[in-house]
């Protein structure tokens, strides 16, 4: 089910054990040849694909965009939450379902800036709610590495603007793909050091905002990149629905 597309009365009559898919994602700089809208492209469309797979195991709401990008914020185009807002727009999307009655919350993630504020969401929803007997779950709007690996070319694909999110959106919109400016990039050497976690800005880390080798993108490598996303994200909503966690009484 795509929430947009239902009128208030269909959703009412869903069972309230479907899985409610939220994408969240960003709009920030993707180097020099890819939109800044990248990561809601893709994520919205591995969610729409996810609801073509499993239609009534799912209800797919609109790509939150709004992410934590403030590593991208020297970039013109970016445009960022700090992470306290960023959690609070989550967790309001999240509380409007489970007031209606939706007890199994699945965040799926296209921004990696996005990851640590999720896991810090997760702990608070399950203080918030618990008496609700929600269920609060994310994973990545990607494949894991090792079937995407089978699929790409490169070891290092999935970093930022390479050869991963290129071939998706050269599948997606490859009107919006640059392809005159591509240009590989990377993180600068000296910038880690072996068991020390750090955070740094990307025009710290990278010449123009990339990371990784964008050259070996096709549209059909995207496309199956793609395909093979939705498939795991779909096989997860199955088995979160299935679950049947002790309630309390």
């Amino acid at each position: 089910m795509l929430l947009w597309e239902l009128t208030s009365p269909d959703i009412a009559a869903l069972p309230r054990d479907i899985v409610v898919l939220i994408p969240v994602a960003s709009c920030e700089q993707h180097s020099l040849h890819l939109p800044v809208w990248t990561d809601s492209y893709i994520g919205q469309d591995v969610a729409r694909r996810v609801h073509e797979k499993v239609p009534d195991d799912v209800l797919v709401l609109p790509v939150q965009w709004l992410g934590y990008s403030q590593h991208h914020s020297r970039y013109p185009g970016t445009v960022s939450a700090v992470s306290a807002t960023h959690m609070d727009l989550m967790g309001d999307i999240v509380d409007s379902m489970v007031r209606h009655g939706f007890h199994k919350i699945l965040i799926q993630n296209s921004h990696g800036g996005n990851g640590a504020g999720i896991q810090v969401l997760l702990q608070r929803l399950m203080e918030q709610y618990p008496d609700e007997n929600a269920e609060f779950y994310s994973r990545w709007a990607w494949a894991g590495n090792d079937k995407l690996n089978e699929i790409r070319t490169l070891p290092d694909g999935s970093g930022h603007a390479g050869e991963t999110e290129t071939a998706m959106m050269l599948a997606i919109r490859p009107d919006l793909v640059k392809s005159d400016r591509i240009d590989p990039d990377g993180e600068r050497e000296g910038m880690r050091v072996p068991g020390v976690s750090g955070y740094h800005r990307f025009d710290q880390r990278t010449r123009h905002g990339g990371v990784g080798d964008p050259r070996p993108s096709t549209a059909q490598m995207g496309e199956a990149l793609l395909e093979a996303s939705a498939a795991e994200v779909a096989r997860d909503v199955v088995a979160i629905r299935a679950l049947k966690p002790f309630q309390r009484p």
